[in-house]
């Protein structure tokens, strides 16, 4: 009955993880942007010093002949008493190039990583967007997962 209750334990306290209300992460192909000046840091998209208009940036992928847009808005900061932010949900097709386009005359590419996260034991793998490079530029991300762009 030892013997039993010994290999019996283990595998209970292994799978009861796995039973009941348990809440695994999905796919996050999202991430926040601030496009800021390289020269003072003023916000180039929010505030007085904004020259690039939220409502007609565009952030797009090309699949041969196929335009793919990225759905993205702007919102508010989480931090108290910073400008607002972008909002961008990328793709499912999780595209590593995204073109984005600020104005007609100024057109900037952004790499995108895809890292995959352990789920395990009892949750499938998922996926994080990581934004890496714009123009070739590394990124910097700070606290709360916001994305600076220097232009």
């Amino acid at each position: 009955m030892k013997i039993f209750f010994y290999i019996l334990l283990p595998i209970i306290i292994l799978s009861s993880c796995c039973l009941g209300n348990r809440k695994c992460n999905a796919d996050d192909n999202s991430a926040r942007f601030r496009i800021v000046s390289a020269i003072n840091g003023q916000d180039l998209v929010f505030g007085s010093s904004k020259i690039y208009d939220k409502n007609t940036i565009k952030f797009y992928s090309l699949t041969g002949t196929d335009t793919i847009f990225h759905h993205y808005g702007a919102g508010p900061n989480p931090n108290p008493g910073q400008d607002s932010l972008l909002y961008v949900n990328f793709d499912y097709r999780k595209k590593e190039t995204v073109f984005v386009l600020l104005n007609n005359a100024d057109i900037d590419t952004l790499n995108l990583t895809y890292e995959t996260i352990d789920g395990s034991p009892c949750c499938p793998d998922h996926m994080d967007v990581k934004p890496s490079r714009y123009n070739s530029n590394l990124l910097q991300t700070i606290s709360g997962g916001i994305t600076i762009i220097k232009k």
